[in-house]
């Protein structure tokens, strides 16, 4: 018996018999009778035997409809229509399978049966009988469990492992078997195809190839949704689809296959690999984090080949260092790839250009500049400052920047694994903390209780004022940013020093970077120089000589030397805490002067980068106040239907004032200096 996945054009009176149709006899003498009475469409039977074979289209609808059902249900259920055909065809189907399907037990009978095989050899060669005599003596003895062991070898237990069968109380190999088994191994070759012929027929779980399911894809074209929509809410748009599309048919026309049941559909859609199911439902880092991955091999680098850096905002609550207000703070580290060993840190209010150069300065001046550094495509990491050309600090260092591809973090899982150690419990050590497994209802206390406190000290009309019992449970809670830094600090120096990285085959992270660099030959280290640590603090911006003049930023700066470079580009180099003077160079990096901050027009006292982020900020605020207000003067209009008047518009004018006041005694919020806000403002 062997399986049949697909309906056939043809079928003998045998085969139908053999199907246990309901709508036919069940006796092909009983099929043939009613075939001549309805008078089928039949050809002669090719091979051995001779008859007829009846076409599938010129068979009764419900006959047809039959067998698509249970060609169906044998697909869902890994189950087919089962033919019976010769041995020559079984032959035939047994030298085409693919060994690579065989599982190990599959095998360990194949080659069981060839044991019993060359046993009825060694019988008839050594008592002289024929082939036929010998095959009838093994199986006797197989039944009575008297076969011999021979080299060690129990001939009992290779006859059971051969029939294979799951009553372990039957004994013996019958004659038919066994005769099968002899003409396979005289007639096989060696290898793959003795694999091939005397492995067993998996007739009750036969491969299924969903793409040959009929309605398959009309039901993935509901169930490919973006919105996630479950299997069983995918079927009633499916089936309302069905329903459609069969009520547009001409009466004379069928549906090319019946509507599956959602048992069937479920069965289906179990045999499909998930990352190949989930294709329409998940999209980008989710459907790629489904997907084999290509695992980075980080051990044949030297020190300082390759730093990979990443930004994390902590999940806690820290005062700012300016007006005490509780903000998030982030964390930038920069690794050693080859040695897990953290070289550079930064401390900052959010992600930016300036947070990653500081963190790039302090490791280069530590540990060394390297060739290659490896970050995502996040705005501090790909700003201008950093990468641009000519002007951006890895290129004026020599050092390649290779960014990661956009909702890829698998690329960078070494680093994402580090921020995991280090930033929970950096955080966790705070009573501000808020990530995960934190209990919500502490967080929440605990967080509006320090900002209310902070509000409070930060409200002159309040300065009087006592505490609530709320404020009161605040004092203490708010760390400070010089207590954060502390605390990173041990933590770094403990992953570096202590921490047993499995990576790294139980060693600590500093010792391996010992060993790596006790390894480099001679000029492979390249040191960072003072003046190049000066400059790399200092962000570059390009701008045009005006007749010996320069403007950054709504500063003026002059020299007298820039006045052979009028209407040139140049390179400028500034201080964001220090307006005072900016360094001037040419593109090509040679050093022209000192420009002196020298007419100013808009203060008498120029603004530095902080502080001018801070009136930029005022402002911005002040004009979205503005825009409020507006919407609140059409809303009471409309509430109130009175016509617009003086009136109205000093309410609004009032209201606007009682909003602008209250903001302005928040004005002092949280604030993060960014260069590319910072251009807003200038």
């Amino acid at each position: 018996m062997v399986i049949v996945l697909k309906i056939k054009e043809f079928y003998s009176a045998l085969e139908l018999s053999n199907l246990g149709l309901g709508e036919l006899p069940k006796t092909t003498k009983g099929i043939i009778a009613r075939a001549k009475k309805e008078n089928w469409l039949s050809r002669p039977r090719t091979g051995k035997g001779g008859g007829l074979e009846y076409a599938f289209d010129s068979l009764p609808k419900a006959v047809q409809d039959e067998i698509r059902t249970k060609h169906l249900m044998a697909q869902v259920k890994g189950n087919a229509p089962v033919v019976r055909v010769s041995g020559a065809e079984k032959a035939l189907i047994a030298s085409e399978r693919d060994v690579a399907d065989l599982t190990d037990k599959d095998r360990l009978i194949a080659d069981s049966r060839l044991l019993m095989a060359l046993l009825v050899s060694l019988y008839a060669l050594e008592q002289n009988l024929p082939k036929t005599r010998a095959i009838k003596l093994v199986s006797k003895l197989s039944r009575a469990g008297k076969l011999p062991t021979l080299d060690g070898t129990d001939y009992n237990q290779i006859c059971r492992q051969a029939v294979a069968r799951k009553n372990t109380g039957s004994l013996g190999v019958g004659t038919r078997a066994l005769h099968e088994w002899v003409l396979n191994a005289d007639n096989a070759g060696r290898g793959e195809q003795m694999l091939q012929v005397f492995a067993p027929h998996k007739q009750g779980r036969p491969q299924i190839e969903v793409v040959n399911v009929a309605w398959l894809a009309d039901f993935m074209a509901v169930y490919r949704n973006t919105n996630g929509v479950c299997v069983a809410e995918a079927y009633r748009g499916f089936v309302l689809n069905y329903q459609i599309a069969e009520q547009h048919l001409a009466d004379n026309r069928q549906m090319a296959y019946e509507l599956p049941s959602l048992a069937q559909v479920r069965g289906i859609l179990a045999k499909i690999p998930n990352h190949i199911l989930q294709i329409g439902r998940k999209t980008g880092a989710s459907l790629r984090a489904l997907r084999t991955y290509v695992k980075r091999d980080w051990s044949v680098l030297k020190a300082n080949d390759v730093w990979v850096g990443d930004g994390h905002s902590l999940n806690m609550k820290v005062a700012h260092p300016d007006h005490g207000r509780p903000f998030t703070p982030e964390l930038t580290l920069i690794m050693d790839t080859a040695s897990r060993y953290i070289v550079g840190w930064s401390l900052s209010y959010s992600e930016s250009a300036f947070a990653v150069a500081d963190a790039l300065r302090f490791a280069m001046m530590v540990n060394g500049i390297p060739a290659i550094y490896y970050s995502d495509n996040g705005g501090g990491q790909t700003n201008k400052t950093m990468d641009a050309d000519i002007v951006g600090i890895l290129p004026r260092l020599g050092v390649h920047h290779e960014t990661g591809i956009p909702g890829n973090p698998q690329g960078r899982g070494i680093i994402e694994r580090v921020m995991k150690t280090l930033a929970h419990p950096i955080a966790r050590a705070f009573p501000t903390y808020f990530g995960p497994n934190a209990d919500s209802d502490t967080v929440r206390q605990t967080l509006t209780a320090v900002d209310s406190l902070a509000k409070h000290q930060n409200d002159v009309r309040k300065k009087d004022k006592p505490l609530t019992p709320k404020q009161k449970s605040a004092i203490g809670k708010l760390p400070t940013w010089g207590e954060l830094f502390v605390v990173i600090e041990q933590a770094v120096h403990w992953y570096n020093t202590e921490h047993r990285h499995s990576e790294l085959g139980g060693a600590t992270p500093k010792a391996v970077r010992e060993y790596l660099l006790g390894q480099l030959e001679d000029g492979e280290y390249v040191q960072l120089l003072p003046n190049e640590a000066r400059d790399m603090y200092r962000p570059s911006v390009v701008r045009v000589v005006q007749r010996a003049w320069i403007s950054v930023y709504n500063n003026e700066y002059w020299h007298k030397a820039l006045e052979d470079y009028d209407g040139k580009k140049v390179q400028v180099h500034i201080d964001q805490h220090d307006p005072q003077s900016v360094i001037v160079k040419t593109l090509e990096g040679k050093y022209l002067c000192d420009a002196v901050l020298n007419g100013n027009k808009k203060d008498a006292f120029p603004l530095s980068l902080v502080e001018r982020a801070k009136v930029g900020r005022t402002n911005a605020r002040l004009a979205r106040l503005d825009d409020e207000a507006q919407k609140a003067k059409l809303e009471l209009r409309k509430t109130l239907q009175i016509e617009a008047s003086e009136s109205f518009g000093e309410l609004g004018g009032f209201f606007a004032l009682q909003e602008t006041q209250r903001v302005q005694s928040e004005s002092d919020d949280d604030f993060v200096l960014f260069e590319h806000e910072l251009k807003k403002f200038g």
